[in-house]
């Protein structure tokens, strides 16, 4: 009688490890449409048109049919012309203050709209860069960006601050006055374009200046900060442009998730297409006609 028990225990054993394929099944991905334009003052209109896509979906669809009707404040029209790869191309160019808004009909949907303000540039004062502006956890010297900026009282003001290095190099030239003589100076040679250090804003902040620190180590090598001179650009963003680009970190690390980490919530993207997705921002920029060392 013991075998036959042992044999049954096997059994239900067997049993329980099986398991039953379970096939998901999830709707199919709903295209939708996508606009992405950034308006900079001084620069022509551009407007460009896709669908959304699976993640990884790669190319992006294009639209190529879609009717593209956008105004100013005056109601002047704007009237586009597709290049080709979802780019429509207008030749408007944008105003400070300029109100832009948009309507995009492209057959079998929604009729996507949005708008925009060009806000007006905020001028730089002074700045620099202090190679050993501040110490990180390890001690290791972190440069300090320190931008001053004039304050913009009347409304709320959003920026990104771009700074482009350059190297001091020496110059020979002929002395014109004085045959068979040279004459050796230094010359600023472009090290690196600009690029983005931060995002700065003037939310609830008071007086005529204000003074910003944005660390600049993601960029360049504290070592050779002391022979590099600098340039600064400041792009004054709508608060559309100002938006999406905080969402951005929370979007990737969403994307990438440290999974040591429970406290991390899917974020999407901002946007601000109505019926739609995607990014309708502006822009204008002040850049410094002073090299700083």
């Amino acid at each position: 009688m013991r075998y036959p028990i042992y044999y049954i225990i096997i059994l239900c054993l067997l049993s329980s490890s099986c398991r039953e394929l379970v096939q998901d099944e999830f709707p199919d991905f709903e295209n939708s449409v996508t606009v992405n334009t950034l308006i900079g003052a001084g620069d022509t209109v551009k407007i460009y048109l896709a669908y959304t896509d699976e993640l990884n979906g790669n190319p992006l669809e294009t639209i190529k049919n879609a009717g593209i009707l956008m105004s100013n404040q005056n109601l002047e029209s704007i009237s586009f012309t597709h290049q080709g790869n979802g780019l429509y191309v207008s030749n408007y160019v944008a105003q400070i203050n300029d109100t832009l808004n948009l309507t995009v009909l492209v057959p079998n949907e929604d009729v996507v709209t949005s708008s925009c303000v060009v806000p007006e540039p905020i001028e730089i004062i002074d700045a620099d860069v202090d190679p050993y502006g501040c110490v990180n956890d390890e001690g290791v010297a972190i440069p300090l960006a320190n931008v001053k900026i004039r304050n913009n009282f009347d409304n709320a003001f959003y920026g990104v601050v771009y700074v482009k290095s350059y190297v001091e190099e020496p110059r020979i030239s002929e002395d014109l006055n004085n045959p068979g003589a040279y004459i050796i100076d230094t010359v600023y040679v472009l090290n690196s374009d600009y690029k983005a250090i931060g995002i700065i804003d003037n939310i609830n902040e008071f007086g005529e200046f204000l003074e910003k620190e944005i660390e600049v180590f993601k960029l360049f090598d504290s070592n050779r900060i002391i022979s590099v001179a600098f340039q600064f650009k400041l792009r004054t963003v709508d608060y559309n442009y100002y938006s999406y680009l905080i969402s951005i970190g929370a979007f990737e690390v969403s994307r990438y998730t440290d999974f040591s980490n429970s406290y991390i919530a899917p974020s999407n993207l901002f946007s601000n297409i109505e019926n739609g997705y995607g990014i309708m921002g502006a822009f204008s920029e002040f850049e410094t006609d002073t090299i700083f060392k």
